[in-house]
Order: structure tokens, then C-alpha cells, then sequence
């Protein structure tokens, strides 16, 4: 139980420590100062190497047309986006699956299925506007830097404390659950500061921020089953999501 009882603390003590804000550079997208371990150029190589991995599971969409619209769009937004140091790159998946997503060195993604469901340029902007707030919030990066740490320390913790298997198998839950925990704390907040990166983006690369709103609506009505306790989920609900982008588009309009 000590030993239990010091893996704690020894994690709680390691998240303080990465969320500290006297550490690291400036992030005009947070608004923070953040400590970054990982390179640019690492994290580019970390996303060429998962991209090569993503492609041999989902096949690139061989729309040419609609391939080209995203980049188009996309590359509207990457001008206005608030991280610039290395170069976006948009990806059309084939699958029929309703959404997008982000991997390091700032490759985007997305689904066929949710391209055949955007009507026009603001509504594909709105989606990828989304995923480029998370390229510019680092957020990809400090979650491969967060399990990164992790890891390196169940590890550690594991080799060095001397524990029987039961005890050992307790800590390795509790570390795990721990940090399941904060990465769900995260991701909601990662997603709500993405939401609002996206009116910024859109606005500013003259596309309509209301179709984040009818995108997320869109969303809403294509989601299957309970959206369960929000404790538990790495989302927010949907329709928080969409108030607060309304307060957003608000703000953003009277500036």
C-alpha cells in the first residue's frame, strides 16, 4: 500500500509539473506558456511514420475533385493558423465514416463519409478549421509527450519498487486509471479551445464561422447511442459544444 500510496504522489507530482506554466515558450493558440520536450522536426518525423501506418489500414480517396477541395480549403486556413512552423498537409480517407482527425507534424484527415456530408467550402472549412486549432494548440503532441511520460515511469516504478505481483498490478492500475483520467480532462478542454480556434481561423480566412454551429448540428444528428456521463467521455457534450461556439461567434464579431 506505501508503495501504492508513493506511485501517486510521485504522478500527481509529474502532472504539476508538466502543466506548469513558469516553464517552456509562449503559444499565441493557448494562450500559455507550454514546456515542449519533442522537437518540431521530431514530431514531422513521428507524423510521417504514422501516416505511413494510417494509409495501409484506410485507403486514400481517390477523388481527385474532392482530394484537391480540402487541400484548398485547408491551405486558406493554415495561412491564418496560429503555428506555422512546419507545413499542413490534408488527407482524403475512402472509408464511409463521419469523421476527421489530427496526427502529429500537422497531417489531417478526413472520412469520405463525413465529406459526402458537407454542403459547401465554410461547412468543409469548419471541420478542418477544428482539426488545425489542434495542430496550433500543440494538442496532439503534449498527449504523445504526456504518455510518453507515463510510460516511462510505470516502467520505473515497476523495475526500481520492490512489490509483489498483486501490488504491482495495483499500481499499474492506478497510474493507468490516473492518467486516463487527466487525458479525458484534456481532451474536453482540447476540444472546446479547438471549437474556438475555429471561429477565429474561419473568420479570419473569410469563410462563415456559423457553419461550425451547423456542422456540430449535423453531428448531433448522426451520433449513435447514449452520450453517457460527460465525466467518462472524451468529447464534450454536443450541444455544450455548440453554446459555446455561438458565444464565440458572438465575441468574435463585436471585436
Amino acid at each position: 500500500m506505501r508503495a501504492l500510496v508513493s506511485a501517486l504522489i510521485i504522478l500527481i507530482t509529474s502532472i504539476c509539473l508538466a502543466g506548469c506554466a513558469t516553464l517552456g515558450t509562449f503559444n499565441p493558440a493557448t494562450g500559455k506558456k507550454e514546456f515542449i520536450a519533442i522537437s518540431t522536426p521530431s514530431e514531422v518525423k513521428m507524423g510521417e511514420d504514422v501516416h505511413s501506418e494510417i494509409i495501409q489500414k484506410n485507403k486514400l480517396s481517390n477523388d481527385i475533385e474532392a482530394s484537391r477541395r480540402i487541400s484548398f480549403v485547408g491551405d486558406n486556413l493554415t495561412k491564418v493558423s496560429d503555428r506555422k512552423d512546419y507545413e499542413y498537409n490534408f488527407y482524403l480517407l475512402e472509408e464511409d465514416t463521419i469523421n476527421a482527425f489530427t496526427s502529429a507534424g500537422g497531417n489531417i484527415y478526413m472520412f469520405k463519409g463525413l465529406y459526402d456530408k458537407l454542403e459547401t467550402d465554410d461547412e468543409i472549412a469548419a471541420v478542418l478549421a477544428h482539426e488545425v486549432g489542434h495542430c496550433a494548440a500543440k494538442h496532439v503532441i503534449k498527449k504523445i509527450q504526456t504518455n510518453l511520460g507515463y510510460n516511462v515511469l510505470s516502467s520505473l516504478l515497476l523495475r526500481y519498487i520492490k512489490v509483489g505481483d498483486k501490488e504491482k498490478k495495483n499500481i499499474t492500475y492506478a497510474t493507468n486509471s490516473i492518467a486516463s483520467l487527466v487525458m479525458l480532462g484534456y481532451s474536453r478542454e482540447d476540444e472546446y479551445l479547438a471549437d474556438k480556434l475555429s471561429v477565429k481561423y474561419m473568420y479570419l480566412a473569410g469563410y462563415d464561422p456559423g457553419a461550425v454551429i451547423k456542422t456540430l448540428e449535423m453531428l448531433k444528428e448522426n451520433s449513435k447511442g447514449a452520450q453517457g456521463p460527460v465525466i467518462l467521455r472524451s468529447h464534450p457534450y454536443l450541444d455544450d459544444r455548440i453554446a459555446r461556439v455561438k458565444l464565440e461567434i458572438d465575441r468574435i464579431g463585436n471585436i
